[in-house]
């Protein structure tokens, strides 16, 4: 498991789109989709797209809360945890990479960026070799998510990028 934070827009998006204030930075905790278990309320677990290429952004429909973001393929075996709807988010351990982080010059900087590489590259080799990447909450056994996901137009792209703090 790794635990980052990321500040690119579209994980903050994904708060506003489902109504919540921008967050500024995304806590994730990265691990593979085999560790996952849903064990109740998997009847609310839905599923958006920020484009037709996007991530897969799984939420709860009872509550609008983002939970994980996943490829959109399983055997990638990627799975990133929203650490704010963990009980106890200390719990990933320390912060080990920052993804996207704004700087004074509008470019963006990462720092653990090839150590978070290096991590997931790792689970996905380990998972494919072994067919664990089969075990996954998410995907059904075609390879298809569990829940048909729904891709934002254009317009609710650009509100749900309208409250994210620039």
């Amino acid at each position: 498991m790794t635990n980052i934070v990321c500040h690119c827009h579209d994980c903050r998006a994904a708060y506003t789109h489902l109504g919540l204030a921008d967050p500024e930075k995304v806590g994730i905790l990265q691990t593979a989709q085999d560790r996952i278990r849903i064990t109740q309320g998997g009847e609310n677990l839905r599923v958006f797209r920020h484009s037709p290429r996007g991530a897969l952004r799984w939420y709860a429909t009872c509550c609008d809360t983002p939970l994980f973001y996943t490829p959109l393929k399983p055997r990638l075996v990627h799975v990133g945890v929203n650490t704010d709807r963990l009980e106890d988010p200390t719990a990933a351990g320390p912060v080990q990479a920052e993804a996207f982080i704004p700087g004074d010059n509008g470019k963006q900087r990462h720092k653990g960026a090839g150590r978070m590489i290096a991590r997931m590259a790792k689970r996905v080799a380990a998972h494919n070799l072994s067919g664990k990447w089969r075990e996954t909450p998410f995907f059904d056994a075609d390879g298809n998510p569990v829940v048909d996901p729904t891709v934002l137009s254009r317009e609710e792209r650009a509100a749900a990028l309208m409250g994210v703090r620039r």
